[in-house]
């Protein structure tokens, strides 16, 4: 009857089974997971995270870029124009004439001022409808060559809006219309000023 052990003695059939050999695939499974690690666990889930409300921020104040005021323009020889017979350069014979003629109350009804252009002729006929109507600071003064720039009538007639005082540039009233109507106007007697006062500016476009 033939031995049933092996080489060495052992039944096969005692203790435990024999394990299957492993397959190749298994092997080189093995042979990576020594050389590059086991597998990664997977990593435990982290505790969510509920974002709270936040409380709104408040708006910061708005900054609002306000046009600074711009004044018109003006041209130089209106802006720096004499406001004093002081102030008027080269023509001291004429303010010494004028002078003269407040001084005394010898006025002419009429003043004709030549020259070229940018001499002060329009400048000396606003100084001299100052000179006659100013009445000071106190109200009380009369007819003077050194108008003080401060009363009523000489802030008027320096803005131009003086009622007794009246601007006309004869390069654009050429009519015969124009002039008569200047002619029925001076009939009439100032309203607030001493005197009533025609600047006729180039007048001898008329």
């Amino acid at each position: 009857m033939p031995d049933s052990t092996d080489m060495f003695g052992d039944d096969p059939q005692d203790g435990e089974e024999e394990q299957p050999a492993p397959t190749a695939a298994e092997l080189e499974a093995a042979g990576q997971s020594a050389l590059f690690g086991g597998a990664e666990e997977p990593a435990p889930d982290e505790p969510e995270v509920k974002a709270e409300p936040r409380a709104p921020e408040p708006n910061p104040p708005r900054i609002v870029a306000e046009p600074v005021a711009s004044q018109p323009y003006r041209v130089l020889a209106r802006k720096y124009r004499p406001q004093t017979f002081a102030e008027l350069i080269g023509q001291e014979p004429m303010v010494q004439t004028l002078a003269n003629a407040i001084k005394r109350e010898r006025l002419a009804h009429a003043f004709l001022m030549t020259g070229v252009r940018g001499v002060g002729k329009t400048s000396t006929a606003r100084l001299i409808a100052k000179a006659l109507n100013c009445i000071g600071p106190d109200g009380q003064g009369g007819p003077t060559i050194d108008p003080c720039g401060q009363c009523e009538p000489c802030t008027a007639i320096a803005e131009g809006r003086h009622i007794d005082v009246i601007e006309m540039d004869a390069a654009s009233h050429t009519g015969v219309d124009d002039v008569r109507e200047i002619i029925e106007a001076v009939r009439y007697a100032s309203v607030s000023a001493r005197y009533k006062i025609y600047i006729i500016d180039e007048v001898h476009m008329l």
